[in-house]
């Protein structure tokens, strides 16, 4: 890579090169001009660029402005910044009825949990679980039938008789003569984007010693590297990584728990695997045992229904106490964020994600990064072009590049100085399209109506 002013010369020609060959009176269907680009590739920003967006792709980057004739709507981006849109890796969406919740059996939360990640930024998300529930709504999303964020998802895990997983929503591979038509089956009929597949010895209270043998995991990712769906892993111990990357797992769903050995590090940076960091799903189970007025914070109340807020200072907290939850994960609450910063330094893929529920949650997250020490920019291209990657779409993803698809967040603070920027979005486009966060069906819109 081309660092320094070097690399800014380079690109600023490149740029200066397409817009020579662009038409002279350019027509779109969007314009931002005078804006500081940040792309999502690492890329050091470009102040005074214009990004020309023709449907849903991106038609034309410049580093001045763009000549264009009518029929355009043009934002100023003088004092802003763009960035892709956000991505989160790792979520499992809320359903219509959340346990306790006096709330009638239907779309209502879905789609509050759908406006509050568009209304956060976050215009793709990767959900694990819900077969019968999220390939409908995926498809819903992908035809424009609903506002929502891009939807990815995996179907039924693969795990063991046994194993972490055992259950209903896993398809048991240990017993292959039934495990194959059965992923062979799924496969047609749900179109996966990816497939989980769960190894963890340590279990969440209890040890197991079932997991899937070398030979399991390798005929598992033939079928699904055969019906071109890419593989993530849910692994806790460092044999469940070692184990993982000699199958030939795609990405993992999670920065290892525990102390990780500097080989370990050193593979997983090598091997350029793809991993959602997912830190604070132990910072938020442990932390609110003790503290749970992070749950006041603006962008929670902003977007997360306050019945649900509530049963979360309450019934959940207390749950999450007396199954010894939160105690436990308090080790790995410092743990995770450790391991995510030795393999950046390692040169390894970091993705943000959550392994929960809500755009706010994205956001603590990315504060858990900068903590531990990556810097505000690297984190940038964690929540973009590695998400992309992680999910398999960086081709047309995660990077505002040409030809690309046009989602987009404008900010009016630089997220590259802090994180906590990320938050000061004034507009969020996706498929080239501005979404009117006025109208998203989010608390902070229902407040204003009221008033």
């Amino acid at each position: 890579m081309v660092k320094g002013a070097l690399g800014r010369s380079l690109r600023t020609a490149a740029l200066c090169c397409a817009t020579v060959l662009a038409p002279v009176a350019a027509r779109a269907d969007l314009l931002i001009e005078n804006v500081t680009l940040i792309d999502g590739t690492g890329a050091a920003p470009l102040p005074g660029a214009s990004i020309l967006v023709k449907g849903d792709r991106i038609s034309l980057i410049s580093p001045s402005a763009i000549q264009h004739g009518g029929g355009v709507e043009v934002i100023n981006g003088k004092g802003k910044y763009l960035i892709p849109g956000m991505m989160d890796t790792h979520i499992h969406l809320q359903r219509g009825v959340i346990r306790g919740a006096n709330v009638p059996n239907d779309m209502t939360l879905t789609t509050e949990a759908l406006h509050g990640y568009l209304y956060s930024g976050v215009t793709s998300l990767m959900n694990y679980g819900g077969t019968e529930f999220i390939f409908p709504l995926r498809d819903e999303e992908r035809a424009g039938k609903i506002v929502s964020p891009r939807i990815f998802s995996s179907g039924q895990s693969l795990a063991v008789h046994g194993g972490y997983g055992d259950g209903p929503g896993s398809i048991l591979i240990d017993d292959w003569a039934k495990a194959k038509p059965e992923m062979e089956a799924h496969y047609k009929k749900w179109k996966p984007d990816i497939q989980k597949v769960l190894i963890d010895r340590h279990g969440v209270f209890t040890p197991l010693d079932k997991v899937p043998t070398i030979e399991n995991l390798r005929d598992a990712l033939q079928v699904s590297n055969e019906h071109g769906v890419r593989t993530t892993v849910h692994a806790a111990s460092e044999e469940d990584y070692e184990l993982s990357l000699a199958a030939g797992i795609d990405a993992f769903a999670h920065v290892i728990r525990y102390p990780a050995s500097d080989r370990l590090i050193a593979r997983l940076a090598t091997k350029q695997i793809p991993m959602s960091t997912t830190a604070v799903v132990f910072e938020y189970i442990a932390r609110i045992a003790d503290d749970t007025t992070f749950l006041d914070e603006p962008l929670f109340k902003a977007t997360v229904n306050q019945e649900i807020l509530g049963l979360q200072k309450a019934d959940e907290r207390t749950r999450y106490i007396n199954s010894k939850m939160s105690a436990q994960y308090q080790s790995m609450r410092a743990m995770v964020p450790t391991n995510a910063k030795r393999l950046y330094d390692a040169g390894a893929i970091l993705a943000t994600g959550t392994d929960r529920t809500w755009g706010p949650t994205l956001h603590m997250e990315f504060a858990l990064m900068q903590k531990a020490g990556i810097p505000p920019a690297a984190i940038v291209k964690m929540a973009t072009l590695n998400g992309a990657l992680y999910i398999g779409r960086q081709k047309d993803l995660g990077s505002i590049e040409r030809g690309k698809l046009a989602d987009m967040v404008l900010l009016t603070a630089d997220p590259t100085k802090d994180v906590k920027n990320l938050q000061a979005i004034e507009a969020v486009i996706k498929d080239g399209k501005r979404i009117d966060l006025k109208k998203l069906n989010v608390p902070a819109n229902k407040q204003t109506m009221a008033k």
